[in-house]
């Protein structure tokens, strides 16, 4: 074997060892986003809005997200675009195996599918409806692949601020393909597809959206909407 031929060798060797030492770091990390919600008044909105967070939707589950007119909304949908705005306060880093990035990312039985569903009556009463918006958090798991925590950070930090088309890019952050032992992506990050519902951000409130006007026709009430 020609020197040439060793050196190109070794090369491939420690390339090889170096991927294998590559870990999976997991910590949970704050979306932010807009929801939208059809009610017949602020103070029922308030209350679906208060009465369904605390529940986890699946990202890749695209009937939540919507870009349709306001009019035609079903009860409750989320814009497509979120912000990361960082990891959840006093979240650390944990080394998880693998297979815990792919039981993240699976189609687990029994997600959420809440107020994703119109009323009954899809009548023209009911798009009539006004629909009130707000800017929400979700929180999810972010799984980094790193060599070391200090490394990972760095990988977040980049992460942070950047906005997010879950609608569009669900086959990027919802997959695990970039963390993929070819080591290829820039940004070796992905999401759990659970996402959980915190609540309005800080200092944002509920206002009207659509229409202009008050709405004067009559209440709607779901069976699923029991807490009304």
């Amino acid at each position: 074997m020609d020197i040439k031929s060793a050196i190109s060798r070794s090369t491939i060797l420690i390339l090889s060892f170096w991927i294998l030492e590559m870990n999976i770091y997991a910590i949970e990390i704050v979306l932010k986003g807009n929801a939208h919600i059809k009610a017949t008044s602020h103070e029922q909105a308030e209350r679906i809005l208060d009465n369904n967070c605390s529940n986890t939707i699946h990202g890749q589950d695209e009937e939540w997200f919507s870009n349709a007119p306001s009019r035609y909304r079903t009860r409750a949908s989320l814009s497509t675009k979120f912000t990361v705005t960082g990891p959840v306060v006093a979240a650390t880093f944990i080394e998880v195996p693998r297979r815990t990035v792919r039981a993240a990312q699976d189609r687990w039985g029994r997600y959420w599918h809440g107020l994703r569903w119109a009323y009954p009556p899809l009548s023209r009463e009911h798009e009539q409806v006004p629909v009130y918006s707000t800017s929400l958090d979700l929180t999810t798991t972010a799984f980094v692949r790193a060599i070391r925590i200090d490394a990972a950070e760095a990988v977040v930090a980049k992460f942070t601020q950047l906005t997010l088309d879950l609608l569009d890019d669900n086959s990027r952050w919802f997959s695990s393909r970039a963390l993929g032992d070819e080591g290829g992506s820039d940004l070796p990050i992905v999401l759990s597809s659970a996402l959980y519902l915190v609540g309005k951000s800080e200092g944002c409130q509920l206002s009207q959206v659509w229409p202009d006007g008050p709405y004067l026709g009559t209440e709607f009430v779901a069976r699923i909407d029991g807490f009304l």
